[in-house]
């Protein structure tokens, strides 16, 4: 059987390192051989009791964990262990060989120890790993952000006792009344249970543009942009009633172009 790993707990809440004692007592394998509360105490007994494995806290009363790391000479295996995820390039950037967002299961901290037994059997194939990791971090965070969003294609609304469909392609403006959010079609209004920016979120954007804050137009129904007072325009629709919109001054320029004026 393998020595138990020598821990240090670092965090300034008394509750969190009482937690994090019981799930690594659970695990088995650890003996825990101090506590910290501040960068100032962990510093002293980091240097006296020469642990294997840190766990340290980020965001401290004083001075963050990061700022422990530059003043050991004994330099531990670290764990951070945090509720804010912000820090986690920093850290493998500090060669932490893993980093826990509170609060954490036991499997994801039996996970944390696997990596501290081979970092601490094998530390040169576990800084490989961190640094293909830390690369894989960085790509991911310098790319184009990407998020998958489900496009309104159609919604509801109450008429009476039912519920009526209306596609998104019949709508010609969407806008804003007394806080209210309504979609026009070329007959009626419906009153809608969305907001003006989830809607232009949303809506499919080839076809729908944000022309001012209280409204959103469909383009394929735009008839005519006409100039208006100082400076700003008006989107007249193809609908009966020759609907016309208000253009923002800080959208009109964007507007021309999608309409090709």
């Amino acid at each position: 059987m393998s020595a138990p790993i020598r821990t240090l707990l670092v965090d300034d809440e008394p509750l969190a390192r009482t937690r994090l004692r019981r799930m690594l007592g659970e695990l088995g394998g650890i003996e825990v051989v101090g506590e910290a509360g501040s960068v100032a105490e962990a510093l002293v007994l980091v240097e006296s009791l020469r642990p294997d494995l840190l766990f340290l806290d980020v965001q401290m009363p004083g001075e963050d964990g990061f700022a422990l790391l530059p003043r050991l000479t004994h330099r531990p295996a670290i764990v951070f262990a945090t509720a804010f995820d912000q820090h986690a390039v920093r850290a493998f950037e500090e060669s932490a060989i893993d980093y826990l967002l509170k609060p954490f299961r036991t499997e994801r901290l039996a996970r944390a120890i696997q990596r501290a037994r081979a970092s601490l059997a094998r530390p040169d194939d576990l800084a490989r790993q961190m640094q293909q990791l830390l690369a894989s971090m960085e790509a991911a965070r310098n790319a184009p952000a990407t998020e998958a969003i489900e496009r309104f294609e159609r919604f509801t609304v109450r008429v009476g006792q039912k519920q009526l469909i209306i596609k998104a392609s019949d709508v010609l403006w969407f806008g804003a009344e007394d806080k209210l959010v309504f979609a026009a079609t070329a007959s009626e209004r419906h009153y809608i249970n969305y907001t003006l920016d989830d809607l232009e979120r949303r809506l499919d954007p080839a076809k729908f543009a944000r022309v001012h804050r209280s409204a959103i137009a469909n383009l394929d129904h735009a008839a005519a942009l006409r100039p208006g007072f100082a400076g700003t325009w008006r989107l007249q629709l193809d609908d009966a009633a020759r609907t016309e919109l208000p253009v923002a001054r800080s959208r009109a320029r964007a507007i021309k172009a999608r309409l090709g004026a």
